[in-house]
């Protein structure tokens, strides 16, 4: 099943008519609340996209300790390094959004010119390195 976003969750919420429904709408939450933790996420996006621990922390230009201390949840990522985990993932604009929320980092705002260009980077699928070069380029830092 394909996860909802909170706003087509809100809108399903706000349409229910009476407790039945709400029932329904609370009985499915479990099931659409399933993965709670960054690590689980990142597992589960490996998965999907058929992407090994070794080739994610190489593919993010991440310290090989470091990323398998973060994939097992022992460190917390900065912000810069979640990105490059999306980035080196291919993940979409939501799906990005969702792992920066789980950790607790600011989503991507449109109206900063470093989001901007990461979102940019994002929805073309670069690479990390890809994305620092653009971010360089733009006058940017580049992802940490």
């Amino acid at each position: 099943m394909k996860q909802q976003t909170t706003d087509e969750l809100m809108k399903l919420l706000t349409s229910t008519k009476n407790t039945a429904e709400l029932k329904q709408y609370t009985d499915t939450l479990p099931e659409m609340a399933a993965v709670s933790t960054f690590p689980e996420y990142l597992n589960e996006q490996m998965i999907a996209h058929n992407i090994t621990a070794a080739n994610l922390i190489a593919a993010a230009q991440i310290q090989r300790n470091y990323g398998y201390q973060i994939l097992d949840g022992r460190r917390s990522p900065s912000r810069d390094k979640v990105i490059s985990l999306c980035l080196a993932l291919k993940l979409d604009l939501l799906e990005t959004q969702r792992a920066l929320t789980l950790t607790k980092n600011g989503q991507l705002y449109s109206k900063s010119k470093r989001d901007s260009i990461l979102i940019f980077a994002i929805e073309k699928k670069l690479s990390v390195i890809d994305a620092n070069a653009l971010l360089e380029e733009l006058g940017e830092p580049s992802l940490s």
